[in-house]
């Protein structure tokens, strides 16, 4: 059977219902779990008994994982899979197919250097590069009701450019802004407003380079859109009254015009499934808006989360944070390490700096797409970065929460199992104090120079969230299945916490030094556990603080 390339099916499958893009990860997450079922029983089959049908039956099962989002962890799992196979049925054309576009639509992908090694090993050209313009922002939204008009204003960054319509049954009008990504700080948002042409304010992320902005009962005829030459913002204005506001003669006004976008590329995939196949064409002014899973979709229902305390610790008390109602909205991951500082390294010679990097960006897309939560990395790519310029990061991006991410090691090369550290400067664990010796090697401070840095420990109390917090994460990723022994929530004096102004802890998710460990956490699955359990801890402990709805 002769693999076409459809990039419209990519196109429905994005596009298919407001609760599918509730549940896009979950669905993901599940979907490759089947296929990796359907793989392991196809290996249970001796190979030369194997059927093409039959590897292509496992290969649509993978296929599923990114057509139902390309945007999580699974995705680039997957396509390494689908190419695997593609070569054990004796097809390297498609294999290398597959690589190529992993290759090019996933460039950040831990697995890009291996498929690079096996496009060339199989015979393929390099994946060409793609050049793609700079997106820009929609940074915030805020209104003010005049006496003849709504006011809207919509901060932006970059070079943008935007288009206006409307949409029936119900009315609405949407501003569709482009190339650009919604700040995290604006997903889930609206904003009821009481006048005689406009009920709602919605905002989401229409699809991949378009921010759409929605307003509910508001027609062509009730609107203006307009941005001055060169600013940085674009003006909403919408007739409070009956006569209706003056728009002009175009629907569409341009900011400072971009390049012209290139054309999506194409997804290799096999025929869809019947299933897929049968979907009715969706109109694009009609289609539903994907936003982060959790998230409230233009044109899905409004979210109606109810406002509750905080709970008591596991102390029993309630600290300042709690007392005071506050709650989490940007967490920073660190990963451990970087450039010349290797970190552990295993008997194989996986480098602790490079699982930690990989692990850390899977944590980072199930915070940003399930929680909602706005995510800020000390690295995003193999760069060195001072222990004590992390948490300075973390102060200046006003996080809420700062978690650590490291391997451990150890000289019994036995020695397996998760831990979790918050800051003790008074610790008398000789375990515990030689990880924190090992974590802080690549400290830069001079003795005096800390003596300020532990005045800030003294004047920022948050041992007791760091506790609590710790409790959360150690005890999900002691539930993961093969983690090894539960070693527990520790105190120790790591660098890289000192100074912070918010609840941070430090997880030691396995030991690379264990033969056996290390070859499980070269795989994608098992880092993606890892992942998974870090951000159960996180979810854990967010829900324990003060919540309110989302919406303002």
């Amino acid at each position: 059977m002769k693999i076409k390339i459809y990039s419209i099916v990519l196109t429905l499958a994005l596009c298919a219902t407001p609760v599918l893009a509730q549940t896009l990860t979950q669905q993901a997450s599940a979907q490759f779990r089947t296929a990796e079922k359907a793989e392991a029983a196809l290996n249970d089959i001796p190979q030369e008994q194997r059927s093409r049908a039959e590897y292509l039956k496992v290969i649509h099962s993978y296929e599923r994982v990114y057509l139902i989002t390309p945007h999580t962890g699974w995705a680039d799992n997957a396509l390494t899979s689908i190419a695997k196979l593609y070569e054990a049925m004796g097809d390297p054309k498609n294999a290398v197919k597959t690589l190529q576009f992993l290759v090019r639509e996933y460039p950040q992908t831990p697995f890009r250097d291996m498929a690079e090694r096996d496009i060339a090993r199989l015979g393929g050209a390099p994946a060409p590069e793609v050049t793609s313009k700079e997106s820009g922002a929609v940074e915030s939204i805020r209104f003010s009701e005049e006496d003849r008009f709504v006011k809207i204003v919509v901060d932006v960054s970059g070079n943008v450019s935007f288009k206006v319509g409307e949409a029936k049954s119900p009315q609405r009008y949407f501003v569709d802004i482009t190339p650009a990504r919604l700040s995290s700080g604006l997903i889930g948002k609206e904003w009821s407003v009481q006048a005689n042409h406009i009920q709602k304010i919605r905002v989401a992320q229409y699809d991949l380079a378009t921010v759409r902005i929605v307003l509910d009962g508001t027609t062509l005829k009730d609107a203006a859109t307009s941005s001055p030459k060169d600013s940085n913002h674009i003006t909403i204005d919408v007739a409070k009254s009956a006569a209706p506001a003056a728009p002009p003669k175009a629907i569409t006004t341009t900011l400072p015009a971009p390049p012209p976008t290139p054309a999506p590329a194409p997804i290799p995939v096999a025929p869809a499934p019947a299933a897929a196949a049968a979907q009715p064409a969706v109109d694009a002014s009609e289609a539903p808006v994907l936003v982060a899973a959790g998230a409230s979709v233009v044109g899905g229902p409004t979210p109606t989360n109810a406002v509750t305390a905080a709970k008591p610790t596991s102390l029993g008390n309630r600290s300042l944070i709690r007392s005071l109602g506050l709650k989490l909205s940007r967490v920073v991951i660190d990963a451990g390490h970087g450039g010349h500082d290797t970190g552990s390294i295993g008997p194989s010679g996986l480098t602790e700096k490079d699982l930690v990097l990989d692990v850390s960006k899977r944590l980072q897309a199930l915070l940003e797409s399930q929680l909602g939560a706005e995510v800020v990395m000390t690295r995003d790519t193999d760069t060195f970065v001072p222990l004590e310029s992390r948490t300075q990061l973390a102060n200046d991006d006003k996080a809420d929460l700062f978690i650590s991410i490291h391997a451990n090691s150890s000289p019994e090369k036995t020695v397996r199992g998760v831990e979790t550290f918050f800051l003790n400067l008074n610790t008398q664990s000789r375990d515990a104090l030689a990880t924190a010796t090992r974590e802080n090697a690549a400290s830069e401070k001079k003795i005096h120079e800390l003596q300020d840095v532990l005045q800030k420990i003294v004047l920022n109390d948050k041992t007791d969230e760091s506790r609590e917090l710790a409790q959360h994460v150690q005890l999900a990723m002691s539930k993961r299945g093969n983690a090894g022994s539960n070693r527990g929530v520790k105190q120790a004096p790591f660098v890289v916490l000192i100074g912070a102004k918010m609840p941070s802890v430090l997880a030691e998710i396995s030991f690379i030094s264990n033969p056996d460990e290390e070859k499980r956490l070269k795989t994608p699955e098992y880092r993606q556990q890892i992942a998974e359990s870090l951000y159960q801890g996180i979810k854990s402990y967010v829900e324990t603080l003060s919540s309110t709805k989302a919406a303002n």
